[in-house]
């Protein structure tokens, strides 16, 4: 058993001392050090072997550590812990005693972390002792880690150092840079990854038997679905995080949170959970098939706050569970979700030890002084020992001492009860956030209110223009924590407990203030909506969509609103949001935000818009009838061009044209996008915009690319060429693709390239999934063509991470046959090329269905290898046909002469040539 792990549910460890009177304090480096697999090496060689290498290991890390002058802290089992005076000493100890026992078949994690040695009845406690567990843990046998505490101490060059990067440790703490003694590789490190677990802003205390339990159930695949319940207050979601973060081990898929507390429509769990997960999905709300498509190994899902949404949680779990056996999922919720297999754990109030120990944490650190534990316990009783109840009490503590608060709050308990039937833990916790409202100061009382009208919290912009706060008063509720703040590389977002944003809704409310900043909320957030709409397409649009994303609650309550009290701001919130979602890949909530704007918009020109985004959003799920419908609907909205003096008219019509003529080019109709082409040229001169002429380029060029089967003529370079530069000068993020795309087909392989390397990094920075998709997978198109095995590699990886290839499933499966060939493994080569096959043909006459060589000539070559001639010949007839990419005029001459021989060798031959072409 090891020190690190015994401890591990304990931030604020202790340790007793071999050596008492002698241990060191203030500044100190220490060491902890780990048999990596102890109970697999005792399986090897068996209890009595390994009882004498264990006391080897023993001697020589005691006997390096003694002549670096390090003092041993601790032992337990195969563990160790150390602390130094000198950092140096600490390193070379660790350096020293890991050369000493690479001789050994033992293989010790070491970990060193400088920091403050507080000693407490001759113990060490504090959280720089946690975190130099936390690194030695973090690490694998014959590793050495060092934090950046301990790295800042080392003379320059003295050590061979390797800088690790950033890494959140298992406590789910801010990042810390982590360095490694010497230059060995080494398995990633065990820390956390693939998560969007949040940082809390205080360490977990206690809960330690609770927490035990959770991690068990939670690892435990034959529990497919825990529930944590109880009463708002509880820490539910804090105990659930972090057994979430200790399981991180134990997950390789990943362990994400999904806070519901924003949602109020029980539609958008599904698209809570796909956002949580790191993609966004293309199927309906209703559907598991997006999120079964990101779990491909175990995986952890805590899903939060499930009360107000239980019947949309439970319909998506129920689904979820039962087809998806590598999904563990953790829910919090007041009541359970009731459903067959479902693992129940109530979280009661906190020990009392544990709930004085939280009281006095918080109570220092918001600088109290005076703490008599007998009245703390009593205050603690007092407060039920809820975790909520304790840390509003202790953040008064320094202002009013526990004694004093006691008398307070026994004034009010009983007077502030709620009905009977309530739970009684929820009626003491309403009594304690009353009792803290009722300290407040008039205008603190009014923000405390107000502040409950943000589904999320916001930036300090919104607050100061929907609840005219003050900034000190803003303050004052966060030091009593009754407001969170929270740091974000933007900026700081300020929002409250969802319990304490309860009964701040119902204070407004009672107030009768709710409509008018109801009101106020709207028309900020519709403000914002319409600013960003503006830049959406300019150069910097990541920053315009940065902010909106961030509110993305806020704007969602605030269209709800706004449906029934401001027609003119719900048609701006929903063509911005229409447009977010659509980019983000949150297709089913896009369509319904669309469609209710729709109904609302009078306006020829607001219409025709809305029309024309659902219907660019219809094209992107294939929906093409309704697509087309929905945009005659806009044009026939708009009335056909004349003579418009009104530039707003024009700038419509073209929009809607575009709409249409990406709809036929998706469709394979040439001839009705040649039509549209030929409709928008009399007005292109007069009436589009810079961006809508680089659009109308764009038209032409979509067409020469249907028209001449993906090899580009100069005469379509050229249009190519002018369309990214009228796409430069309007400003668009987006014009690198669409050349880099045409340049490919142009067989300028490295031009390409580069065009499509630049559009993939700023379709990422702006959030674009299916522009990002398409630069990789054209991207290892270019690639595979220079026979780039590695740079195809890279690429697949980065697309792996992604999650969804948004109908580029094919090309994507083509290229991994490409790979598994040209590394030798034709059962995957076949394997890729097959499900690549049966993709295209399912994705109908959109584009990436032209290049099926892609996959076929990885399926010649093995029916080639296999002798199964019959076979090869249908593959090469299949890409030879007209509905397919032209090949090389000498590799299409090869072919034919392999159909007409149809000898081994004939086939051998063309095989030569795609070879040398990157086809195979």
């Amino acid at each position: 058993m090891s020190i690190t792990t015994d401890l591990e549910p304990h931030p604020a460890a202790s340790y007793s001392s071999y050596v008492s009177g002698s241990l060191p304090t203030g500044t100190v480096t220490m060491l902890f050090t780990d048999v990596e697999g102890s109970t697999r090496l005792l399986g090897e060689v068996g209890p009595a072997e390994y009882a004498d290498v264990l006391k080897e290991q023993q001697r020589l890390i005691r006997q390096t550590a003694a002549e670096h002058d390090g003092i041993e802290v601790d032992t337990q089992g195969d563990a160790f812990f150390f602390v130094f005076r000198s950092a140096r000493s600490a390193a070379a100890c660790a350096q020293s005693a890991q050369e000493r026992l690479a001789k050994t078949s033992v293989r010790v994690r070491m970990g060193l972390h400088t920091g403050e040695a507080l000693l407490v009845d001759g113990r060490y406690v504090g959280m720089d002792v946690h975190r130099a567990a936390r690194v030695g843990a973090a690490g694998h046998g014959a590793q050495v880690l060092l934090s950046p505490a301990t790295v800042a101490l080392l003379e320059p060059e003295s050590f061979q150092l390797r800088d690790l990067g950033q890494h959140r440790l298992k406590d789910l703490s801010d990042p810390i840079r982590l360095y490694q003694l010497g230059t060995t590789d080494f398995p990633p490190l065990k820390t956390l990854h693939r998560t969007n677990l949040p940082v809390p802003a205080t360490p977990f205390l206690g809960r330690t038997r609770e927490l035990a339990t959770v991690i068990r159930h939670a690892a435990d695949p034959s529990v497919q679905l825990l529930t944590l319940t109880g009463p708002g207050g509880t820490g539910k979601t804090r105990l659930a995080l972090q057994a979430a973060g200790e399981l991180a081990e134990q997950f390789p898929g990943g362990v994400f949170w999904v806070p519901l507390a924003p949602l109020r429509d029980s539609r958008l769990v599904a698209s809570a959970i796909t956002e949580a997960l790191g993609f966004e999905h293309e199927g309906d709300d209703d559907s598991i098939d997006s999120i079964a498509s990101a779990i491909d190994s175990r995986t952890l899902l805590l899903v939060d706050n499930c009360e107000h949404l239980l019947d949309g949680v439970a319909a998506v779990v129920r689904k979820i569970v039962g087809v998806l056996p590598d999904l563990q999922i953790v829910t919090t919720s007041r009541e359970p979700l009731s459903l067959g297999g479902e693992r129940v754990i109530p979280i009661d109030p906190l020990l009392r030890s544990d709930a004085v120990a939280l009281f006095r944490t918080r109570a220092e650190a918001a600088g109290a002084t005076i703490l008599d534990d007998d009245v703390v316990s009593t205050l603690c009783a007092r407060l039920d020992d809820l975790p909520l109840a304790v840390e509003l009490a202790a953040a008064r503590a320094a202002a009013l001492p526990p004694r004093l608060l006691l008398d307070r709050l026994s004034d009010r308990l009983d007077l502030l009860r709620g009905p009977r039937d309530a739970d009684e833990r929820q009626r003491t916790l309403r009594a304690t956030i009353s009792w803290s409202y009722d300290l407040l100061g008039p205008e603190e009382q009014r923000l405390f209110r107000w502040l409950s009208i943000f589904a999320g919290g916001s930036a300090l912009d919104a607050i100061e223009a929907v609840t005219d706060a003050d900034v000190d008063d803003l303050a004052s509720l966060c030091a009593k924590s009754l407001v969170r703040m929270t740091s974000t590389p933007r900026e700081p977002r300020y929002w409250q407990l969802e319990t304490i944003r309860e009964f701040a809704d119902e204070q407004l409310i009672a107030a009768g203030e709710a409509e008018s900043v109801r009101a106020r909320h709207v028309r900020w957030f519709a403000s914002l909506a319409s600013e960003a709409d503006a830049h959406q397409w300019e150069v910097d649009a990541a920053e315009w969509l940065e902010r909106p994303e961030a509110d993305l609650g806020n704007l969602r309550v605030a269209f709800a609103q706004a449906l029934m009290s401001d027609p003119g701001a719900a048609i701006a919130l929903g063509s911005f949001l229409g447009h977010l979602h659509t980019l983000r890949g949150r297709y089913p909530e896009a369509e319904g935000v669309l469609e209710q704007a729709i109904g609302l918009a009078d306006d020829p020109v607001r219409g025709s818009l809305l029309r024309r985004r659902l219907g660019y959003l219809l094209v992107r799920r294939k929906q093409m009838a309704g697509a087309a419908a929905i945009l005659a609907e806009a044009e026939e909205f708009l009335g056909p061009p004349g003579n418009h003096a009104d530039e707003s008219y024009w700038r419509a019509w073209f929009d809607v044209k575009v709409g249409q003529g990406n709809l036929h080019y998706w469709s394979a109709d040439t001839v009705a996008l040649g039509r549209v082409a030929e409709e928008m040229r009399p007005h292109v001169e007069d009436h589009a915009t810079t961006k809508q002429r680089a659009e109308f380029l764009s038209l032409l060029l979509l067409n020469a690319c249907r028209q001449e089967r993906y090899v580009l003529s100069a005469e379509s370079e050229e249009i190519a060429r002018a369309a990214y530069a009228a796409s430069q000068e309007a400003g668009d993020w987006d014009a690198e693709f669409q050349l880099g795309f045409a340049l490919l087909w142009r067989g300028k392989i490295e031009e390409a390239e580069r065009h499509l390397r630049a559009g993939r990094d700023d379709a990422h920075v702006v959030g674009d999934v299916l522009t990002e998709i398409r630069c990789l997978v054209y991207s290892s198109i270019a690639r595979r063509k220079l026979g780039d095995v590695e740079g195809v590699q890279a690429l697949a990886e980065e697309i792996a991470k992604l999650e969804d290839t948004y109908g580029y499933t094919g090309l994507v499966d083509g290229n991994r046959a490409w790979l598994a060939w040209r590394k030798g493994d034709s059962g995957a080569a076949e394997r890729c090329a097959n499900a690549s096959l049966s993709n295209m043909s399912a994705t109908g006459p959109s584009g990436p269905g032209f290049f099926q060589w892609t996959a076929r000539f990885p399926l010649l070559a093995v029916c080639v290898e296999r002798d199964e001639l019959a076979a090869a010949a249908r593959h090469a007839v299949a890409m030879l046909d007209e509905t397919q990419q032209p090949l090389p005029p000498e590799l299409e001459s090869a072919l034919r002469e392999a159909l007409d021989g149809g000898s081994r060798r004939a086939f051998a031959r063309a095989l030569e040539l795609a070879t040398a072409a990157g086809y195979v």
